[in-house]
């Protein structure tokens, strides 16, 4: 009678242990309401009780080329944004985690990465958070997935499961094909670079080498290589994620701070940078400084390069704070927003080392001394056998008669262009000129540049 009562008693508390299982959302739940055998359901209920199994995990070797003579930063600002300890320890211990790989496929396909072990206290929606801070941080890590799950059992409490879409072993061979991309970049940049020639030759490159990549941008597939680093420097194809990534990857390799920033341009969520030179900070899109077609490309490579918060509000809206995310619980278990945030962004009001602050003619009146300061920008234009400079008229000067007064009369001899095309062929001091062009680049309501104008150089051969 007592064996029978002692064998009640054991069924009785496995039943209660089973049944408090099922109600933690825990693995032993988990294989009860899928339906799954008797000996999955004590796999679960071995893991919810002992712990997962251990990983045999892959340490990913990633060591990125570097330019001598210029110091590597790190630039985590996501990291700096959290508020709370709690946050910024599991931020490290996620950051710790995406670099081991487990050799397995999980049930959707990808390879696990090392659990990220997450304090109890840490709530599922922070967790979500955290999680972006860090993939914000590291462009580089362009094989975690956006997938995620978050497990929990009574040995290790909460831990986080990322995922790679590709196997150590792919992602060496990956690793060796991205460094030969960065190679040449870096080595475009002279010794002892200022930050502002060392931006631009990287912006340069990112310009020349990468095409937007409009199919994946219309099939808003994320774990297509577009969206990151590796599609944007050794596919040549990239959307606006790849182009931005790229961007504050290669900056932080060569010392400049760099930091991502979502929001909306051209009605469609968009993705492009705020960037540290001397100083003061700056937004740089050179996703926007791309186009499709090469002739605009000529024309409007630098229109947002280092541009203020004012100037780029013009047709960018900045994603709100992290601080503002609200988070939707889904049905896989895991929080999402389908709204665009950003980790601590700065405020950007320089206008010093904006492109055509520096390099544009920029005239006060339509005269004679207007007509030399171009005539002299057509003759050092030319002897550089550069092929296009640009002019912005002050505010003062109504666009329509400064186009009159470059080029729209009855002979072009006596226009602003013409003469000083004139005078520059007369000069000898320059190669000579077949004839010029005038693009007028603020075309809309929505341009953020007004009365600038590009001016196209043609030789004579």
């Amino acid at each position: 009678m007592d064996g029978r009562r002692k064998i009640i008693k054991i069924l009785a508390v496995a039943v209660c242990l089973l049944a408090a299982l099922a109600l933690t959302g825990c693995a032993t739940s988990e294989a009860i309401s899928s339906g799954k055998g008797f000996g999955e359901i004590m796999n679960g209920l071995k893991n919810d009780l002992f712990g997962a199994d251990d990983q045999n995990c892959t340490q990913l070797q990633l060591k990125l080329p570097l330019r001598e003579g210029f110091n590597p930063t790190e630039s985590k600002s996501a990291y700096a944004s959290l508020r709370d300890e709690t946050m910024k320890e599991a931020y490290r211990e996620i950051e710790n985690a995406i670099y081991q790989i487990s050799p397995s496929r999980a049930d959707n396909g990808c390879f696990e990465l090392k659990y990220a072990r997450l304090k109890s206290s840490l709530e599922f929606d922070k967790i979500y958070i955290v999680k972006e801070a860090v993939l914000a941080d590291h462009p580089e890590a362009f094989w975690v997935t956006s997938s995620y799950t978050v497990k929990n059992n009574f040995h290790d409490g909460n831990y986080l499961v990322l995922y790679s879409k590709y196997s150590a072993a792919e992602l060496n061979t990956m690793f060796d094909e991205l460094n030969e991309a960065i190679i040449p970049i870096l080595s475009h940049i002279p010794d002892e670079a200022s930050e502002l020639v060392r931006e631009t030759v990287i912006h340069d490159a990112l310009v020349d080498e990468i095409t937007y990549d409009f199919e994946a941008a219309e099939a808003d597939d994320s774990s297509h290589y577009a969206f990151n680093v590796y599609g944007a420097l050794v596919k040549k194809k990239a959307v606006c994620t790849g182009y931005a990534g790229a961007m504050k990857m290669l900056l932080n390799l060569v010392g400049i701070e760099c930091r991502t920033v979502v929001g909306m341009s051209k009605n469609s969520g968009h993705m492009w940078n705020q960037v540290r030179i001397d100083g003061d900070w700056y937004n740089l899109d050179a996703t926007w400084d791309d186009s499709a077609t090469e002739n605009d490309i000529l024309y409007s490579r630098y229109n947002y390069f280092n541009i203020t918060d004012e100037r780029l509000a013009r047709n960018h809206n900045t994603g709100a704070d992290y601080s503002e995310m609200k988070c939707e619980y889904t049905e896989d278990e895991v929080y999402v927003t389908t709204e665009l945030y950003n980790f601590d962004l700065e405020k950007c009001t320089e206008t010093k080392y904006n492109y055509y602050e520096m390099y544009a003619l920029h005239i006060s009146s339509l005269d004679d001394a207007a007509v030399d300061v171009i005539t002299r920008k057509f003759i050092s234009t030319a002897q550089d056998r550069k092929e296009l400079f640009y002019i912005v008229f002050d505010d003062n000067i109504n666009d329509e008669e400064a186009v009159k007064w470059l080029s729209k009369n009855s002979s072009t001899q006596y226009s602003a262009l013409g003469r000083s095309l004139s005078a520059t062929n007369k000069s000898g001091a320059a190669p000579k000129l077949k004839n010029c062009s005038l693009v007028r680049m603020s075309a809309g309501e929505n341009d953020i540049w007004d009365k600038l104008y590009a001016i196209r150089l043609i030789y004579a051969g």
